[in-house]
C-alpha cells in the first residue's frame, strides 16, 4: 500500500560544501529549483536545506539588465550543465513565451535594489 510522503511543497537536497545559502534566494541545487527554506552558512557541517518548489511568488536578487519586464520569463545560464546556480548571478531573461528552459516568470521587475518578484514554473 503506498502513502504520501510529502505535499510536494518543498524538495530536500544537499548543499555545496564552503557555500552560503541565504533564505528565500532561488537556487538550482542537486537538478531541483526552489527557494531556501532557511540559511546555510558557508561554515556549516550540515548542508542539508529544503528548497519551496510551490507556486508562491517570491522577491530575490537577480543580475543586472535581468527581469526588465513583467511577464518574461527567466531560465538558468546553464540549462542542463551546473548542478548549482542561484538567482542573483545565474539568471538570465529568456523569452516572452515560455521554452523548455524557462524556470521561472517576472511577477515584477527588477528594482534599484536589485530584486525582482519570480513565479516559479518547474522544479
Amino acid at each position: 500500500m503506498g502513502r504520501k510522503k510529502t505535499d510536494g511543497e518543498a524538495v530536500d537536497v544537499t548543499a555545496p560544501g564552503a557555500t552560503l545559502i541565504e533564505k528565500g534566494e532561488l537556487y538550482r541545487i542537486d537538478n531541483f529549483t526552489g527557494f531556501a527554506a532557511d540559511q546555510i552558512d558557508a561554515t556549516e557541517v550540515d548542508r542539508s536545506v529544503a528548497l519551496d518548489v510551490s507556486q508562491a511568488v517570491w522577491k530575490v536578487k537577480v543580475p543586472v539588465g535581468t527581469c526588465a519586464t513583467r511577464g518574461m520569463y527567466v531560465k538558468w545560464t546553464a540549462a542542463g550543465g551546473a548542478t548549482f546556480q542561484k538567482s542573483s548571478t545565474d539568471l538570465l531573461d529568456d523569452t516572452s513565451t515560455r521554452t523548455l528552459n524557462s524556470i521561472g516568470k517576472v511577477e515584477e521587475v527588477r528594482n534599484s535594489a536589485g530584486y525582482a518578484a519570480i513565479k516559479l514554473l518547474v522544479v
